[in-house]
């Protein structure tokens, strides 16, 4: 059986949504906030690796 790509989006979705669920109903809030600060440290140290020169311009504009 071959899958479409948004099936399996869809089955990868449920998947992750039946994991979350039971972990939820075992984690405290402490818990989930030091999950918090580890994910959003390693977001940090992941972005820090990259080096990017200051001349380089974003990809969209501010217009007030």
């Amino acid at each position: 059986m071959k899958l479409k790509r948004r099936e399996m989006l869809v089955a990868a979705l449920a998947a992750g949504g039946m994991k979350a669920g039971a972990q939820e109903l075992e984690t405290s809030p402490g818990e989930l906030t030091e999950l918090a600060r580890r994910t959003m440290k390693s977001n940090r140290d992941a972005i820090d690796k990259v080096k990017l020169p200051m001349a380089v311009e974003p990809a969209f504009a501010f217009k007030a």
